[in-house]
């Protein structure tokens, strides 16, 4: 722009009072200067706007920029001239017509010129009127897009004008140009309209349309190429959403950029704008979401939600409910949505000023991350501004600049995260192998445990065996010595000592008996004899065996049980012995003057055997020491009742064999109750049915 200076000046010269119609001698103004390659001519200053008029461009011919009209008010304007930043039905804030005249001497040249307009967001129409050399006022329409008068009847596809080609023989002539905005919320002349070279205007607009074009599809390549790569890996969330991001930005730089039109010349306009919006209500959630995956990690708090609804509702209405209100009315969403903009600025700003004080391996992502921000801020800034010309070239090496950064905080994240996950594998081999290392040392040892309890039992069974035939031996023959079966012993003494080694003998019998039976049961070499069994009849039969010994304590003994109980299928022998040892701990722990009782009870949950004392009961912190094997309440050093602790042991065994359950209630000097509880299966209801009915 080496002639910038000169040109407008001669520009504002002639516009000040200037006519076509005031030149009497009809001699040309002379230009001060031939065009060269390169110059630009900027339209900058000189205007004269008529608003709220579509003022027709023949008035313009005689009187010149300033029409000799009270109804019609004219105002100096320098362009760009946005009209509103507000949606409504008045010209100053958006919506209405304007009329805007400027009178201009080109430079000459031999080659074309081209008028260049940018963006109008209106339906327009320009016009030049210049003198034709017999003196006659000419009217040549440059351009149009529609009729400007009918405008609230008319759609247009395109309100942004091309490169416009000027007649070669048009140097002096006054431009005239009739907006009327009737979709988008800010018309006017939104651009510096600029004069050059015809050829150089039209290769700087095809560039112009290059540039958005390729960035777009860059954007797309990276999102698809990220979608690929992030399909190689389990956790790909970080790709799907650096691929949304990518998508969204080629979005919006196709429809900001007005590429839709030129590849879909018939598209609507209103349809354009309501897309437009309906790509920034997108690109804001997906950049929140992309913040967020590289700083937080995945974790969604209650102002993500709000903001991923309202911008979702943002979507909706974009998509949905635009295209059934007046063309435009999207428009009316961008003040409430840039209030969601400033929540999200300030979220992200939190967020980033946490992570460079607190996250010390994400601070590179954070610095790259504000790098990116602030190289947006400050060209929105500067360009609003207008230090900076707001242009195509210029926004489209922001993007490429500012989605180069994100591709590096994005990958700086990516290979954070690689390592961590490596550097955990590696952690995870390790303990694994330490883990392994234990689980063999833990085998052998359980082997060697096993090993050592097999021997045990097996040496208890052996031991068990080999005792019984002397002990046999015993009792027999001290039964005889304790009766004189063959003739009296000589003193009364010697009769005392055979009862002793009598009832000594049983005594060492019975814990061996238990002792063998635990061993059978232990080794697994114990099998159930299965048969039918009235369990009554075996309870009537131990409370006969052990009536003796329940009167030398001083306790009754009694069963109770309702009519008509079922058999049971079992093996006779082992419901004899639970019963048993149940009765004979219930003797043993009693007190003089107690009762023991055996109840029996058949329903929907079983045969259940219960045998209850008043005894002396055990505490509650003590009952699974009772349960285990040679396990006693009382100490080894303070023993009051005899016995090895076999006696539920043994029960609970012979239970599960059953499959039954044990179950144990008491209390300190209250008694207790043990109850084998008998699988409903085990329970021969028809034969209880065929007694009932025979009785």
């Amino acid at each position: 722009m080496r002639l910038a200076a000169s040109l407008l000046t001669g520009v504002v010269a002639l516009a000040s009072g200037a006519a076509l119609s005031a030149d009497a001698a009809g001699a040309p103004v002379a230009a001060p200067k031939t065009f060269e390659p390169g110059d630009r001519m900027s339209l900058a200053d000189g205007w004269t706007v008529y608003r709220d008029a579509i003022v027709p461009a023949e008035r313009f011919a005689a009187a010149g920029c300033l029409l000799p009209d009270p109804a019609l008010a004219a105002k100096p304007v320098s362009l760009p001239d946005i009209w509103g930043p507000a949606l409504t039905a008045d010209v100053t804030t958006g919506h209405g017509v304007a009329t805007y005249c400027i009178d201009l001497v080109l430079p000459q040249t031999s080659q074309f010129l081209a008028l260049s307009m940018g963006t109008t967001r209106s339906i327009y129409a320009i016009h030049a009127v210049a003198k034709a050399a017999d003196g006659s006022v000419r009217d040549h329409l440059l351009h149009q897009n529609g009729d400007p008068a009918r405008a609230q009847q008319l759609v247009a596809n395109n309100p942004t004008a091309p490169v416009i080609a000027l007649p070669h023989d048009l140097r002096q002539f006054r431009l005239v140009v009739q907006l009327a905005n009737h979709v988008h919320k800010q018309g006017g002349i939104v651009d510096v309209p600029r004069i050059g070279f015809l050829q150089e205007m039209d290769s700087m607009q095809r560039r112009a349309s290059a540039l958005p074009t390729a960035i777009v599809l860059v954007m797309l390549v990276v999102a698809a190429a990220t979608l690929v790569v992030g399909r190689s890996y389990d956790r790909y969330g970080g790709h799907v959403i650096f691929a949304g991001l990518a998508a969204a930005t080629a979005f919006r730089v196709f429809f900001v950029s007005n590429l839709v039109w030129d590849y879909l010349p018939e598209f609507s306009e209103a349809r354009k704008y309501d897309l437009e919006y309906l790509s920034l209500f997108l690109i804001a959630p997906a950049y929140y979401a992309f913040i967020f995956y590289l700083f937080r990690d995945g974790r969604v708090l209650w102002i993500d939600k709000l903001i991923y609804a309202v911008s979702a509702a943002f979507c909706l209405f974009a998509l949905v409910g635009a295209p059934f209100f007046a063309p435009g009315t999207i428009t009316l969403l961008r003040e409430p949505f840039q209030l969601l903009w400033a929540v999200i600025a300030l979220s992200l700003g939190t967020t980033l000023v946490r992570t460079l004080l607190l996250q010390r391996n994400a601070r590179r992502d954070a610095l790259v991350v504000l790098v990116a921000a602030a190289a947006t801020f400050g060209y929105e800034v500067l360009s609003s501004m207008k230090v900076v010309t707001s242009s195509m070239e210029l926004s489209s090496l922001l993007i490429i600049f500012v989605t180069t950064l994100h591709v590096r905080a994005f990958v700086l994240k990516f290979r954070r995260t690689e390592r961590e996950r490596d550097e955990l594998t590696h952690n995870l081999k390790e303990a694994n192998t330490v883990l392994a290392a234990r689980a063999d040392e833990l085998g052998r040892t359980l082997q060697l445990a096993e090993q050592a309890s097999r021997a045990k039992t097996e040496f208890l069974a052996t031991m068990s065996h080999e005792l019984r035939t002397p002990l046999n031996a015993i009792i027999g023959f001290s039964e005889i010595m304790k009766h004189e079966m063959f003739g009296p012993l000589g003193n009364a003494r010697y009769a005392d000592y055979a009862k002793d080694i009598n009832e000594s003998g049983s005594h060492l019998l019975d814990l061996v008996s238990d002792i063998l039976d635990i061993s059978r049961v232990e080794s697994g070499t114990d099998s159930l004899n299965e048969e039918e069994v009235r369990v009554e009849k075996v309870a009537r039969q131990v409370l006969d065996t052990v009536k003796l010994k329940a009167e030398r304590a001083g306790v009754a003994c009694r069963i109770e049980m309702p009519a008509g109980l079922p058999s049971v299928r079992a093996d006779e022998r082992k419901i004899r012995q639970i019963v048993t040892n149940l009765v004979g701990n219930a003797i043993k722990f009693n007190v003089p003057g107690g009762t023991v009782a055996v109840t029996l009870a058949c329903d929907a949950g079983g045969y259940s055997i219960a045998v209850s004392d008043t005894g002396i009961g055990i505490a509650q912190h003590d009952i699974p020491k009772a349960l285990s094997r040679f396990g006693q309440v009382e100490g080894h050093l303070s023993r009051t009742y005899e016995g090895l602790g076999l006696g539920l042991s043994i029960v609970q065994s012979l239970t599960d064999q059953h499959g039954g359950r044990l179950a144990l209630e008491s209390e300190p000097g209250r008694g207790t109750i043990v109850t084998v509880i008998l699988p409903p299966g085990r329970c021969r209801f028809e034969h209880a049915r065929a007694v009932a009915g025979a009785g």
